[in-house]
């Protein structure tokens, strides 16, 4: 992939890894009762995506630490390992191709 694609990529991953991160603090700020916005949904489902968005910032940070330590590998990974839900299959590719480059 070209360097242009692969910085194009990474703005898009600062996106999205702001949007995980505005949407855990909302969840969170909900449950320690700072903010009443999310009040209408149960504290267990509240705590349910609290967890969720957890997992969500974790799969992405992984790749990013571990992309940085191994420059040849591609940066569509880190791109696909933000996605939500989708971030658990960019991060096996991320894992296989990594592990076909032998590192």
């Amino acid at each position: 992939m070209s360097d242009d694609a692969d910085g194009v990529l990474r703005i898009w991953f600062v996106y999205e890894i702001a949007a995980l991160v505005g949407s855990f603090v909302l969840l969170a700020a909900s449950l320690a009762d700072y903010t009443t916005l999310l009040d209408g949904f149960s504290r267990g489902l509240r705590l349910a995506g609290l967890v969720f968005f957890a997992v969500e910032l974790l799969i992405p940070t992984y790749v990013y630490l571990d992309s940085r330590r191994r420059e040849d590998v591609s940066g569509i990974w880190l791109h696909a390992s933000a996605m939500p839900v989708v971030n658990l299959v960019g991060l096996l590719g991320y894992l296989e191709e990594r592990s076909r480059k032998g590192n």
